[in-house]
C-alpha cells in the first residue's frame, strides 16, 4: 500500500506580513530616534504620541500572532482530515469501486466508458479530453440505441498520433430524431489498488484512474481467484 504524506506550506500570508512588519518596525525606530534627537527642546513632542505609536505596532504585532496560529491551526486540521480520508480509503483497497465520473484509463492502446442513454439518439458525438482539457479525439455517429453501452478507444488522437497511458474523459453529446437533448449518464468501475495524495487530497488509485471520497458512488467485494 502506498499513501502519500502532506506537509505544511512553508510560507504564508502572516509570516510574509511578520517580515515586512519587523522591516517596517526597524525603520520606525529609526524614524522615532531622529525625531527625538530633532525635537524642539522648548516645545518637544506630547510623549503620549510616541506611546501611541508603539502601542500600535505591538496590536498589529498581535495581530499577525494570532494569525499565524490560526493558520498552523488549519493546516494541522487539514492534514487530520486528509488523514481521516485516507484511514477510510484503507478499507477500500481490493475492491472494486464505481464512480459516476466521466474518466477512462488509457492503457496499451485501449480505453473504455461504460455510458448509458436516456433514449435512442439519432446522433451522437463523442469527445475525448485529456487531464489538461485537450481535446484529442472527436467522433460522431449517425445513431446510438438507448440504455447501457461501452464507447471504446484505441488511443489514436483525431491527427492520426499515438495518446500516451492516462486518464481521459469522455463527453457524449446526444440528439433525438426530434432535436432533442439525450441524457447521458457514465459509470466506471475497477479494483483499488492504492493511495496517494494529489494536489493535497488523498485519492484511490482505481484501475489506473485517481478517485476521491466525494465521487465513490459503489464498493464491491472482489472475487477473488480459485485456487
Amino acid at each position: 500500500m502506498e499513501v502519500g504524506q502532506t506537509t505544511a506550506a512553508s510560507t504564508s500570508n502572516a509570516n510574509a506580513a511578520s517580515k515586512n512588519l519587523a522591516s517596517n518596525f526597524d525603520d520606525f525606530l529609526t524614524l522615532l530616534t531622529t525625531q527625538l534627537t530633532n525635537q524642539d527642546p522648548l516645545n518637544p513632542t506630547d510623549s503620549t504620541e510616541f506611546t501611541n505609536q508603539l502601542v500600535n505596532f505591538t496590536n498589529v504585532e498581535q495581530s499577525i500572532a494570532t494569525n499565524q496560529n490560526l493558520e498552523a491551526l488549519v493546516q494541522l486540521q487539514q492534514i487530520s482530515q486528509q488523514n481521516s480520508q485516507a484511514a477510510t480509503m484503507v478499507n477500500y483497497l481490493g475492491k472494486t469501486v464505481g464512480t459516476n465520473l466521466n474518466v477512462g484509463a488509457l492503457s496499451s492502446g485501449n480505453a473504455s466508458w461504460n455510458i448509458d442513454l436516456g433514449s435512442s439518439a439519432a446522433t451522437a458525438t463523442y469527445d475525448i479530453y485529456d487531464k489538461n482539457g485537450i481535446k484529442v479525439y472527436t467522433e460522431t455517429t449517425d445513431g446510438a440505441p438507448s440504455g447501457k453501452q461501452t464507447f471504446t478507444w484505441d488511443g489514436t488522437k483525431s491527427n492520426g498520433a499515438a495518446a500516451g497511458d492516462g486518464e481521459y474523459y469522455l463527453t457524449v453529446t446526444a440528439e433525438s430524431a426530434g432535436g432533442s437533448v439525450v441524457n447521458v449518464s457514465h459509470n466506471f468501475k475497477g479494483v483499488a489498488t492504492s493511495i496517494e495524495t494529489v494536489n493535497g487530497e488523498p485519492v484511490l488509485n482505481v484501475g489506473g484512474v485517481k478517485v476521491s471520497l466525494d465521487y465513490i458512488t459503489s464498493v464491491e467485494i472482489t472475487d477473488e481467484p480459485s485456487a
